[in-house]
């Protein structure tokens, strides 16, 4: 036998054979040499697992138990505990990392492991026997592992020394045993899923002394904050309780703190869920939290502040996520427990082998005035204050704050379960409060709880029936303060459902405006109050609740008192957008919002009368604007020479619904070209419910302008027939003042009663009928009779836009205006004693249902004078012998009154010859004076007679200047040429 020697080293804990070396040569230094057979690694030597081919690496004497194991960094090493043990048995295991090149931390993979029972529901969840871990120099858990599991299970070390024992009290009949496991010494550099990279490290906290691993985080903001397990990436031990707390102190100046921790990854959420064997190694994408974390289930429970005694947001134990979690203020507690018992925790294969949990903080921050928040730990309230109309501003209001109108969303931190957050909105005296929803969503990200086959089938019904009772989310609103106040008027009540939403403003962008929000899309108060009532009963952590509510304090005053309708002007929209002003001073449109496009008002008409009651109105309108970029200009009118609007071109009508309004004849007042821009119209209106147009303005740059109402009262009419989406009353409004001035008495004046009367207007103002200058008169007929007109002069068209106005010897004017339309039927250049201009009533025509009245205006500009007649005239109907009094050229009756009264009332003069002696005229005035007595007859016959005589000579005049007319040729007048088979086209000229 060749000589032989031996090289004794230190391997594993253990003096080992290092090499036998023969004639024929020898292994390595760091192999071992079996007796049949090649060398094999020198750690193989002793580890529970034969590699030599007789077994000379495993004698009988060897075993793993009760050894210190060191190694090389990066080198992976094995070994097992082989054969059933005899109870009791009990074997530690100890690995150091020696530093530098042997590592400094350990890596523990379990490859099998088969120690007694795990009984999840006893108290003791391993009574035949366990596996504990612990590390020198951290405090002792107790936990243990028990029970099988298959696949690998990695457990990484805080530390550089690990003992695992293994422990049996008892060996039961076919209960098998296995523990092998792989380990490796890691370089605390390469731990990079830790600690981070060197360039980027994680912050992993303070640890607190004395604690196995309770931490502490501060100022998040600066850097990656993580919230690890115990010993993570690999499995944490059992029976461990860990506190972090987070803080944050550095806050900018007007701002909130906000924590927020979070995982939206799947393997880097990894805790024990379920508490049946046949789930212990799966990952459900239910996350599981409150009733669902029993006693022998891991946890994390989140507090809304620093301590346990601050509300909790959510207790969760499982899921391969975590939803967001934000607390209310700047700190918050995050508590974990692990069960004292568990089965070590598998990977479901392909699946890395990563266990454990690693959590992401942020950092929040939020206005300090905002919304977003909740003032008060345990009070969820906000309250929003209205500012003044006239500071307007779009930005959200913070409590206490001011604001007009803006957007809030759900608070942005987790609300606890049961709790009941509200929204009071404080308006100013006159305003309406109007909210409207663009989204609102509530789902539940908790699994129905599954019923365990040991749950007996009656209680599950009940909890299922209780469960479906109960809503999860409940919204309510109230027109007033909230419930349980005076007064206050349920809007709406909502169980697990939305509320009435507007979602297309979601839509709206710098390029998009789509049709604007209005009720029935949201809600309107009744008065200055409102409030919003919101519960979620299990939380917003594992129910999320978002909205997105849209607010608005609508200033609803309005000027002055409601304007009665007379039935004659077309009927404003809305209908409280008719008001009277009594008391002198400042005014306004309307700043209603839900008047508008931006309230979803498609038109808008609102009538302001000012009524001097008695005086003359003097208005300063100061401030007119008709949307940022009006279609329209003001420009004199070539004909009136009054402000007069021009639209750039007439736009389509499409996608309108006349029957809204009434037609445009109905909205407008004007049957022939409605305006469809913005425009506002100024009236003269001595009498309710007659009026005469002043002007029209449509562009931003016509006001200032003052108007002067002799009458006694003005009307300002707002029309705007296609508001835009986006318009309000900051883009179409008028703003001015008025007073009173002395009166003149215009309006009784110029009141002309029926029958009919000729007069002569003069300027400059010679006698009291003249000296009222623009009031208007107003000729008015009784019953069914019709208004005839006369002016001497000739008719002016009107012309097109652009073109020089018809010829005309003076600046003068005449208009006559339909009473009741206030459209103007004629204008008309006055002249001397040639031509008249005859009018009649739209009635005399078969048109109208009214009754008949024309308005006349004198528009004197320069010295000189217009001649005009009126009178009542009615058809004679079928029975010609009814008519007494005939007007042939017209083919119509006349009164009475009329008849050979000294005037020419009938065109030719029919009712002045004839039968007209100085009888007939005393009949007629005995007979328009029926009442009188015969005292007074005589008189008025005398009177009579001598006018006779007047008119006689006046006529001889007009005789001799008649025939001299013929003889130098000129042209007969046309009312002596007048003829009754044309009376009615040249009377509707």
């Amino acid at each position: 036998m060749a000589a032989a020697w031996w090289v004794c080293v230190w391997a594993g804990g253990l003096w080992a054979a290092a090499g036998w070396r023969g004639a024929a040569g020898g292994c390595g230094v760091a192999e071992f040499a079996c007796r049949a057979g090649p060398c094999v690694r020198l750690d193989a030597y002793c580890d529970g697992e034969p590699q030599c081919a007789d077994g000379s690496d495993e004698p009988p004497h060897c075993t793993p138990c009760n050894r210190t194991y060191y190694g090389r960094a990066g080198v992976a090493y094995s070994l097992a505990v082989r054969g059933p043990p005899r109870a009791p048995f009990l074997c530690h295991l100890t690995f150091t990392a020696g530093g530098g090149a042997h590592g400094d931390l350990v890596q523990l993979a379990f490859d099998e492991f088969r120690v007694g029972r795990y009984e999840p529901a006893a108290l003791d969840g391993c009574p035949d026997g366990y596996m504990q871990v612990s590390e020198l120099g951290r405090p002792f858990t107790g936990g243990s592992w028990c029970g099988e599991a298959d696949g690998a299970a990695l457990y990484y070390s805080e530390t550089a020394t690990v003992t695992v024992s293994v422990k049996l009290f008892r060996v039961r009949l076919g209960e098998a045993f296995g523990f092998r496991l792989r380990y490796k010494f890691l370089a605390q550099r390469e731990a990079v899923v830790r600690f981070g990279a060197l360039e980027a490290p994680l912050e992993r906290g303070a640890v607190s002394p004395g604690t196995y691993c309770t931490r502490t985080y501060e100022e998040c903001h600066r850097k990656a904050c993580r919230l690890q397990s115990p010993n993570y990436p690999g499995m944490y031990p059992r029976n461990v309780t860990c506190y972090w707390s987070l803080r944050q102190k550095d806050i900018p100046t007007c701002k909130h703190a906000m924590i927020s921790v979070r995982q939206e990854y799947s393997h880097k959420m990894q805790i024990k869920r379920s508490i049946s064997m046949a789930s212990l190694n799966k990952t459900g994408r239910a996350v599981r939290a409150w009733r669902e974390c029993t006693g022998e289930r891991d946890r994390l429970i989140f507090y809304d502040g620093a301590t346990t005694d601050d509300p909790v947001l959510v207790e969760y134990c499982g899921g391969d996520w975590l939803p967001r979690v934000t607390s209310r203020g700047p700190e918050m507690l995050v508590a974990f427990h692990s069960s004292p018992f568990s089965a070590p925790l598998r990977p479901a294969a392909p699946a890395a082998p990563l266990r454990g949990f690693e959590l992401d903080v942020d950092v929040v921050f939020a206005d300090s005035d905002s919304l977003d928040y909740a003032r008060e730990s345990r009070r969820c309230e906000f309250h929003v204050k209205a500012s003044s109309s006239e500071e307007e501003t779009n930005s959200t209001a913070g409590p206490g704050g001011r604001g007009r109108r803006g957007r809030l969303r759900a608070p942005a931190h987790t609300l606890p379960p049961n709790t009941t957050c509200t929204w009071t909105f404080h308006g100013r005296p006159g305003d309406l409060v109007w909210i409207y929803f663009s989204s609102f969503t509530q789902y539940s990200l908790v699994e129905a709880r599954r019923v365990e086959s040991n749950e007996r089938e009656e209680e599950s019904s009940t909890s299922a029936v209780a469960l479906r009772a109960a809503c999860a989310v409940e919204l309510r609103v109230w027109d007033g303060g909230g419930e349980g106040e005076a007064g206050a008027r349920s809007l709406g009540h909502y169980c697990d459902a939305p509320p009435s939403l507007c979602a297309r403003a979601s839509l709206a962008n710098a390029t998009r405006a789509p049709r604007p929000c209005a009720p029935p899309d949201g809600y309107v108060s009744a008065a200055s109050l409102l409030a919003l009532a919101l519960t979620s009963r299990p939380g917003t952590a594992t129910h999320p609740l978002t909205f997105s509510l849209h607010y608005e304090f609508v200033d609803a005053r309005l000027e002055g008192l409601p304007l009665p309708d007379d039935g004659r002007r077309a009927r404003p929209a809305p209908e409280e957008c008719a008001r009277r002003l009594t008391a002198p001073g400042s005014f306004s449109s309307p700043r209603n919002a839900l008047w508008f496009g931006r309230g979803g008002a498609r038109r808008l008409r609102c009538v302001y009368r000012f009524d001097g009651e008695g005086s003359r109105v003097v208005l300063d309108l100061q401030a007119a604007t008709f949307g940022r970029e009006p279609r329209c200009a003001t420009r004199p009118d070539p004909v009136t020479g009054r402000p007069n609007c021009v639209p750039d071109q007439i736009e389509s009508h499409d996608g309108e619904t006349e029957a809204e309004d009434g037609g445009p004849t109905d909205f407008d007042g004007d049957e022939d070209v409605p305006l469809r821009v913005p425009h506002l119209r100024i009236f003269e209106s001595p009498w309710p419910g007659y009026r005469v147009p002043v002007g029209c303005i449509c562009d931003n740059s016509s006001a200032p302008l003052r108007f002067d109402a002799s009458g006694g009262a003005l009307e300002l009419e707002l029309v705007a027939r296609s508001l835009r989406a986006a318009e309000d009353h900051r883009h179409v409004h008028f703003q001015g003042s008025w007073s009173r001035e002395q009166p003149r008495l215009c309006a009784a004046r110029r009141r002309l009663a029926p029958p009919g009367t000729h007069f002569r207007l003069a300027f400059p103002y010679s006698n009291r009928i003249s000296e009222c200058g623009e009031t208007p008169f107003l000729m008015e007929a009784r019953g069914n009779r019709s208004v005839f007109l006369r002016v001497w002069g000739e008719e002016m068209t009107p012309s097109a836009p652009g073109t020089e106005p018809p010829p005309c010897a003076t600046s003068n004017r005449v208009f006559v205006y339909d009473a009741h339309t206030s459209k103007l039927v004629r204008v008309i250049c006055p002249g001397g004693s040639g031509a008249a201009v005859q009018v009649f009533t739209e009635e005399w025509w078969g048109r109208g249902g009214r009754s008949a009245a024309l308005l006349v205006v004198w528009a004197a500009r320069e010295a000189g004078s217009a001649r005009l007649a009126w009178m009542e005239v009615w058809r004679a109907g079928q029975n010609a012998s009814s008519c007494a009094h005939a007007c042939g050229p017209l083919g119509a009756c006349m009164p009475g009154a009329l008849w050979c009264d000294g005037a020419e009332d009938c065109p030719g003069g029919a009712d002045e010859r004839g039968a007209c002696g100085a009888g007939a005229r005393l009949l007629a005035a005995l007979g328009a004076s029926g009442a009188t007595g015969a005292a007074g007859a005589a008189g008025g016959a005398l009177l009579l007679l001598a006018a006779l005589l007047v008119r006689r000579r006046r006529r001889a005049v007009s005789d001799k200047r008649l025939l001299g007319a013929l003889a130098a040729g000129r042209r007969l007048t046309e009312e002596l040429l007048y003829d009754a088979s044309r009376a009615s086209s040249t009377a509707s000229s």
